[in-house]
């Protein structure tokens, strides 16, 4: 194989100057640069397909006429990437392992590549994947159409001219090769930047409806077990796990575990504490005994990993100071947290930290008689759907806890170096950090979370007045922990700007 190859190109009306550009890029004299002029009477399948059959070399690449190639001599790379890997029949730039609509970016988790943007004056890069693909290729199913390269030996069929105008000539063609076994990657050694955004229209809408019902009895293709945003609404009620600690305190577990519906198939108590009487069990909880106290961090961490083995997806930590009102908590929770994509919530109203009136948790004596303020403070709501909306509190509160899977798989259990206090405080703060939840400062509940759950009457004053010796030493101790790992105290985090949360917010639902 040597070093030439064919680009094809569709361009309205030719431009001189992005010739020269891509002459330039290319480098070698005898490559073979077919731009045709193309006003709409033909549709972009049928080009490339005119392209294919005028090109002069196995290698073809086709770009879009608004890219600026940024690697130099980058037709001797593709070449090179052809030559190692000899079972792939295209590559692109940016594409995915899973298939499920005819929207490629469905999952974000599943996408791989980087391609770059530019528009008003700002350019930016966008990363689909940590991994890079320099030496190697990321297989996938499809890849984006902005700027890809086919060897016309290995690949089993041309471009589909059954879709009309200059949107899915790429899906398809990738779709009905890989159906005949031809493999597909994803390289990042190719740096271009595209001159739009890549906004969908009507035409758009309608080719990908087209496709979907072309394709119909292939869809989905899933190379691995991410989900689409569409799919994880679907979730069942067997991938729910509900988990609750307790300590020393029959009466209280008896009133909340009694609240978790016995439909909760994957139902596990683990009692951090002296041993109670089955009787106050549930029938339908597992119950785990720990053989010494350890913590109510140890304790979570035994039920989290309890629901991972069972395979829950979507993970609730209950403390047994907490009662269900209403059993719609759970979907109400997982539903928010999909529409969102903030993979961790708290339930925001245990206690009067986030209720207006509170003067905060210093005086424990201050804290237990302010028990009766019942008014939510949240520092903002925002409303993501008629029935989504999410409020945003300064303080973190830990007695119900809502985890997607993927995140104890990420961060894992709590810090078990922390003794009753400040623990969930470290976990919601690692969670941040890896992107799963909002800002320190910005801790995210469902809205109207108290038409939902309440305390158990007493149980703040019951748990910190009675035990204030020991809870103010974990409180120090767990403080001095927080601010070695994190170089602030857990009340000393500086705050986020709003224009910082928006982003988190926004890197949130892109995310999801």
């Amino acid at each position: 194989m040597n070093d030439v190859v064919t680009v094809v190109v569709s361009t309205r009306k030719r431009d001189e100057k992005f010739y020269l550009q891509v002459k330039k890029a290319f480098s070698h004299p005898k490559t073979q640069i077919l731009i045709y002029e193309n006003d709409g009477h033909l549709s972009l399948s049928e080009v490339y397909n005119q392209g294919i059959f005028e090109s002069v070399n196995n290698v073809v690449v086709f770009m879009h006429d608004d890219v600026i190639i940024n690697t130099t001599n980058v037709g001797h790379k593709i070449v090179k990437l052809f030559e190692k890997f000899q079972d792939f029949g295209i590559i692109g730039v940016a594409g995915t392992t899973d298939l499920v609509t005819g929207r490629w970016w469905d999952i974000r988790k599943s996408m791989y590549g980087k391609v770059s943007h530019t528009k008003d004056g700002k350019t930016w890069t966008n990363k689909y994947s940590n991994e890079s693909f320099v030496d190697n290729l990321k297989e996938v199913v499809t890849v984006d159409g902005v700027f890809f390269m086919i060897h016309k030996e290995r690949i089993k069929k041309a471009f589909d001219t059954d879709f009309k105008g200059f949107h899915f000539y790429d899906i398809p063609f990738c779709v009905s090769n890989y159906k005949e076994g031809v493999k597909i990657g994803v390289t990042t050694r190719i740096d271009i930047t595209h001159k739009s955004i890549g906004i969908t229209n009507d035409q758009w809408e309608e080719n990908k409806k087209q496709f979907e019902e072309k394709f119909k009895d292939v869809l989905p293709i899933k190379t691995t077990k991410n989900k689409s945003y569409d799919e994880k609404l679907t979730y069942t009620r067997d991938s729910i796990g509900v988990g609750m600690v307790t300590y020393n305190a029959p009466d209280r577990i008896k009133q909340s575990a009694a609240t978790i519906p016995g439909w909760v198939k994957n139902f596990v108590i683990v009692n951090d504490g002296t041993p109670y009487d089955d009787s106050v069990y549930p029938e339908h909880a597992h119950i785990i005994q720990h053989s010494t106290n350890l913590s109510v961090g140890s304790a979570k961490n035994s039920a989290m990993k309890y629901l991972q083995e069972k395979g829950c997806e979507h993970i609730f930590i209950i403390e047994d100071d907490i009662l269900i009102q209403d059993e719609a908590v759970f979907d109400a929770y997982i539903k928010s947290s999909i529409v969102s994509g903030i993979k961790h919530l708290n339930y925001a109203l245990q206690g009067p930290a986030n209720k207006k009136g509170a003067q905060g948790f210093e005086n424990l004596e201050d804290r237990a008689k302010q028990e009766n303020l019942t008014e939510p403070n949240p520092r903002q709501i925002v409303q993501y759907t008629d029935d989504v909306n999410i409020a945003f509190y300064p303080n973190c509160v830990g007695a119900f806890s809502y985890y997607h899977r993927e995140v104890l798989e990420d961060i894992g259990g709590y810090d078990e170096v922390y003794k009753n206090a400040w623990e969930h405080v470290d976990h919601t703060m690692k969670a941040f950090k890896k992107g799963y939840t909002t800002p320190y400062w910005w801790f995210a509940d469902i809205a109207e979370s108290w038409k939902y759950i309440k305390d158990i009457e007493g149980c703040i004053e019951n748990s910190t007045i009675a035990h204030s010796d020991q809870w103010k030493s974990n409180y120090q101790k767990g403080f001095v922990h927080f601010a070695k790992k994190y170089g602030f105290g857990p009340t000393q985090v500086p705050d986020s700007k709003p224009e910082n949360v928006q982003q988190a917010l926004n890197y949130l639902v892109q995310n999801r």
